[in-house]
This record gives C-alpha cells, structure tokens and sequence, in this order.
C-alpha cells in the first residue's frame, strides 16, 4: 500500500511514534519533524531520516499529529506544492480492516461516551478504545480484525486532516464554541467536527442530540438517530419520567436513571449517546443495563478525590472550556470553592461566571487567564484570588473552605501554560490534595 513511498511525519509525540510504528511494516521512506529535535536522538536506532526543508519536494504525504497547528509553515508549502496531509484518522481507515468503526466528537463529553461505550461492547467482542482518549489509533490499525469493535474519540485537530475517513457509527455529543484559537471561527470549528459523517452513507448510522436544529435540518446521508434527556424522540434513546427508553421499529425500556452513578444531566446525555450506539449494534439490553449501571465516570472528569474535614475535593481537570465547567458546576449543588484558569483559547467566561453565581463561594484563578477570568468575575462581584500555581491554588482552598463546600479544580482552560495535558494537570492536583492533613 505505501511501498517505496517518501512519507513525512509531522509531529514525533504518541501519533508521531505509532505512526513510525505502523508504516515501519512496509518498505517506506520515513522522514520525521519535530522541533523538539531532542525527542528524536532516542530513537537514533529507527529507521527514519531527520526531515530538512529540501525534502519536501519528494514527499508523498505527510501524516500530521493532531498536536501540529494547521498554520505550521511546513504544511502552508505543503498545500501550495499540492501534497496530501493526512490525520491518523485518515491513516487507521486506510489500514485497517475493521467494518465496526464508533466515532465519537463533540466540544464535551467525548471521552465519558467513548469510555462507556467501549466497556458495553468488550462485554461481547474484542472491543479497542482508542483516539484523543489517549491511545493511538494507529495502534490498533493492523491489529483489528473486520469483526472487533473500534470506539474512537475524535477530535476537531484529528478530524480536520481526513478526506476519505468514514465510521459506521458516529456520534456528535454536543457542538459550543472552542478552540478558536486554533480554527479561527466557530463556523471552522463546526465544519471539522462535521467531517465525522462527511462520508457516511444508507447503511450507517449517526446519533445527536435532539436540540441540534442544524444537524436535524442538514442532509446526511447516514440514517439520524437523536438522543434527549426532555422527552420523547422518533428514533433512539430518550427519558421519560426517570426512565431510560431506546426506540426504532419499537420502544423499549433500558434502565431507570436512578441506576447511574455518575452525576449531571450532562452525563445523562453521554449514556443516551452510548445507549443508543449499542443498541444499533445489537447488543443485549440486559448487557448494557450492567455496563452503564457499574460505569464509574472517567478519570479527571468530575473526579471525586476525597474528603478533608467535612469538604470534598473534585478533580475536573479535564473541563478545558467553559461550557465543561458549566456541567461540572451544575452537577455539584453549591458551597463550590473554584480553582481555575490556565492556557488562553480565546473563549469567553461570562456566561460560565453567570451560572455560577448563587453557587460559587470562592474564585480561585491561576494560569495565563487568571486576569482575564479576574475581569469577567468582578463584573459579578466574586470573591477572587489569583495565585501563581496549582499549589497555591491547593493550599488556599483549603483555608477558605469549610464543613460542607466542595472545592472543584475545572480550569475551563486547557493546561498547555503550565502543564503538557490536562491528565498531568489533573495528577498533580491529586497528589496536592493527597498531601492535605
């Protein structure tokens, strides 16, 4: 398939290495980019050139890591010379031989529906979860067989990059502004998330929300099927009256809400994602009711920590926007002591300060938009305090809270100003709150 092919990669993180990895298996001529050009002397031993500018007129493609900003001056000539850029996306469909490919994209609630729903389907068939949750896809590329199963979480930087990419299922969880920093506009950021069922057709599936007049009115060629936690649906799951129903030909009882365990309606409508994906691929109800009944939420998503002198501790790491926050303020009843702040995406915390208020004792702020979130707040009268680091952040929580608050690290910001990913922002909050006496 890319015998003899010049092939650059851009980009040598996690989908750099797998991708060096998976093209490593066919008599290619790998050049790889990075500008940490540190990360490439341990893998001196590899066989792959060190990229120079001069190299582009030979390259026949270039894999791009998500990671690599679409206005990189390597993929600007790129385009001009007219050579394919493709996402790992693009390079997994390619590849691999799997018919039962799940993608799931969104601005939140990707990685719950991606986890949730990999954990119903392991139940009956070798099942690889996979994608911006962390492990590569390219990972998986050789290794699925046409029968396993294949649960993506795709994001908008790995979406944006496919041309030909299709699953058979995807799912849209929700569409707000984000990222604009890297998209530019809203519109940009909608139009690479769309990409998800660009390719779909009769015979696949995609599932959104009920409130989404714009993909409920868009021609898809994919049969729709629609979530909604207010009521009643044509086609897929829905609650009614504290019970969780799946329809198509016919309606059918699942579960009842009282049987979940994680918290927020946001969370509900993530389980209405996985329910309805499941049940178009015939799995048992019975099967799912236990899956979703023992799911215990993702790791930095609304992480209970633990409890110090009546005040619990939440790790929301993973609220890197502010219509994440959001939830995670809904979810908790009040008496929220906030920690956050973080890297500037250009987005807007003004309504995200408006839910909070009534609910938010404490405004803890950190972070490269420490001052920007400081200007929204007083707008509101919040009491503020801006800190250099998460540590200090930690330790005045701690001092301000009392019997019965709950303080909450959801940065609505991504972590790239102090910390790699949010999972290591998340870890340390973790081991900061550990070390509380």
């Amino acid at each position: 398939m890319y015998e003899n092919k010049n092939i650059l990669i851009l980009g040598f993180g996690v989908t750099g290495k797998s991708a060096l990895k998976c093209l490593s298996k066919w008599n290619t001529n790998i050049y790889i980019y990075d500008e940490k050009e540190d990360l490439l002397k341990d893998y001196s031993g590899e066989i792959f050139k060190i990229f120079k500018e001069e190299n582009l007129g030979i390259i026949d493609f270039i894999v791009k890591s998500p990671g690599i900003n679409p206005n990189h001056k390597l993929l600007k000539l790129a385009r001009e010379k007219g050579i394919p850029i493709k996402s790992d996306l693009e390079l997994f469909y390619e590849i691999s031989k799997c018919k039962n490919t799940i993608a799931i994209t969104g601005t939140n609630g990707k990685t719950t529906t991606t986890s949730l729903l990999a954990n119903i389907l392991k139940e009956i068939r070798k099942t690889y979860c996979v994608g911006n949750i962390g492990k590569s896809v390219l990972d998986a590329a050789s290794e699925t067989g046409k029968d396993d199963y294949v649960v993506i979480e795709a994001s908008s930087f790995q979406l944006e990059d496919t041309l030909n990419f299709k699953p058979h299922i995807s799912i849209v969880t929700n569409i707000t502004s984000d990222h604009l920093d890297w998209h530019g506009t809203t519109e940009n950021y909608k139009l690479a998330k769309y990409k998800i069922f660009a390719n779909q057709d009769e015979n696949d599936f995609i599932i959104f929300n009920e409130s989404n007049n714009e993909l409920k009115s868009k021609k898809i060629r994919a049969k729709k099927y629609k979530f909604s936690t207010k009521g009643e649906v044509d086609r897929g799951a829905y609650v009614s009256k504290g019970d969780i129903y799946f329809k198509d030909s016919q309606k059918e009882k699942i579960m009842s809400v009282k049987d979940i365990k994680i918290p927020g309606d946001h969370n509900l409508e993530n389980i209405l994602c996985a329910i309805s994906a499941a049940k178009l691929l015939n799995v048992d109800s019975e099967i799912i009711k236990k899956s979703v009944s023992n799911f215990m939420g993702v790791e930095h998503r609304i992480e209970y920590v633990r409890e110090i002198k009546g005040v619990k501790y939440y790790n929301d790491s993973k609220g890197t926007n502010p219509d994440s926050t959001i939830m995670a303020i809904k979810a908790i009843d009040k008496n929220i002591v906030l920690i956050a702040g973080g890297y500037d995406k250009n987005a807007d915390f003004d309504e995200m300060l408006k839910v909070g208020e009534g609910k938010i004792k404490h405004l803890v702020l950190f972070g490269q938009t420490a001052e920007k979130l400081q200007k929204s707040a007083k707008k509101l009268n919040y009491d503020i305090y801006l800190v250099n680091n998460l540590e200090k952040a930690v330790k005045l929580s701690y001092t301000l809270a009392q019997v019965g608050d709950t303080v909450l690290l959801s940065p609505a910001c991504a972590s790239w100003d102090m910390y790699p990913s949010y999972e290591v922002r998340g870890e340390d909050f973790k081991k900061l709150v550990n070390e509380l006496v």
